[in-house]
């Protein structure tokens, strides 16, 4: 009674998967919001019909041990049936067996696992989000508009006085950021084939909490290029403002850092810690607190809060607070996310390495879309 239902949801799952990974694809290549949306429409849709499949098989399975019989093709347990696993299990399932049997498997994970890594991180990063990312082999130069064009006065029959906006390249290359750890042989035996979710988020959550604090405090110069530029040191000067306290910052001090932006505050959004927002929630007009007591800071002044674990503590000379238009802010991806097993690597300690890797640039393209609010260095 379960076969022809079986047969149906299995032919609407597999057209689904398809559209996932060309939606996927397309989506690593524009970025878009719409390819996102339709992506996370798409996925879900497949894991409902992967969860009714599994239930109809549960349902299946039960009514033949009821009366009896065995259950033929229909393992509960699918490690019994590598055939049936996505090629992401069965990488899995062979890495467990190889350490069950105390004998080495290294590789290349399968490009579904990068994928996933990539999705997680998406996701997991606060800033990347926020910012113009492009897709490139090799290194990329952006183009960008500095001066605007001046509009003027001219006298009847006059002539028009010329004016040509700047445009200054940025060039961005392919540095490296890569990632090896090692993983107990009894951990891997305990997950079984989950092992490959777990290498999927613990690599996501690095490289996207990595990525976030080289966006915000990335320590490259305009002559050193081994680095990311990140927006804090690499601001105008002009647009930082220094707090008069080594530990707090006051209202005005965080209005004047909002303040600098000008024309850039319509599409900006402020990011700080928890602290800092903490000690923005005590503000107070006269006696009156500034902002609601009972309701969390989602804006200061119209601009959207983000909140960032990568911004350092409140202590002399540390960075409160940056605002700006994260637009301006280029990241290029070079190849996505390489992983790879390395378990001979640490096979004397009975642990599997593994070793992520990818190329990224970043730079702050326009320095006026940011500003800072520093506190007090030492004296």
């Amino acid at each position: 009674m379960f076969v022809k239902k079986k047969e149906q949801i299995q032919k609407r799952l597999e057209a689904i998967e398809k559209k996932v990974e060309e939606t996927f694809e397309r989506m690593l290549e524009t970025s878009s919001d719409e390819d996102v949306k339709k992506y996370e429409m798409l996925k879900k849709q497949a894991d409902d019909l992967q969860e009714e499949l599994d239930n109809i098989e549960a349902l299946e399975e039960k009514e033949t041990l009821d009366a009896g019989g065995v259950p033929e093709g229909i393992q509960k347990d699918k490690t019994k049936n590598p055939e049936a696993l996505s090629e992401r299990a069965q990488f899995g399932l062979k890495l467990v067996e190889a350490v069950a049997k105390g004998t080495t498997f290294s590789g290349l994970l399968p490009r579904e696992c990068a994928q996933n890594i990539q999705m997680k991180k998406e996701k997991i990063a606060r800033i990347r989000g926020l910012c113009t990312v492009h897709q490139a082999s090799g290194e990329y130069t952006v183009m960008v508009e500095g001066d605007d064009v001046v509009v003027d006065y001219i006298d009847e029959a006059g002539t028009f006085g010329e004016t040509t906006p700047s445009i200054t390249p940025i060039g961005l290359q392919a540095l490296k950021l890569g990632a090896l750890t090692k993983v107990s042989e009894e951990y891997i035996a305990d997950l079984g084939v989950d092992v490959m979710g777990y290498i999927e988020d613990k690599f996501a959550k690095a490289f996207a909490k990595k990525e976030d604090k080289e966006i915000l405090f990335g320590t490259g110069t305009s002559s050193s290029k081994t680095k990311i530029r990140g927006i804090a040191t690499n601001v105008a000067s002009a647009n930082t403002v220094t707090a008069a306290s080594q530990t707090t910052v006051t209202w005005t001090e965080i209005k004047n850092t909002i303040q600098k932006l000008k024309a850039y505050r319509g599409s900006a959004h402020i990011v700080c810690s928890q602290t800092l927002l903490d000690i923005i929630h005590e503000f107070k007009d006269g006696d009156t607190y500034m902002f609601p007591q009972q309701d969390e800071i989602k804006q200061i002044m119209g601009i959207p809060v983000v909140v960032s674990d990568e911004c350092p503590a409140l202590a002399a000379g540390a960075v409160a607070m940056i605002v700006g238009d994260f637009s301006y802010y280029h990241i290029c991806d070079r190849l996505s996310i390489e992983m790879r097993t390395l378990n001979e690597l640490y096979a004397a300690t009975g642990q599997v390495g593994v070793r992520g890797q990818e190329r990224i640039d970043g730079d702050v393209a326009l320095k006026d879309a940011f500003a800072v609010l520093k506190l007090k260095a030492n004296a």
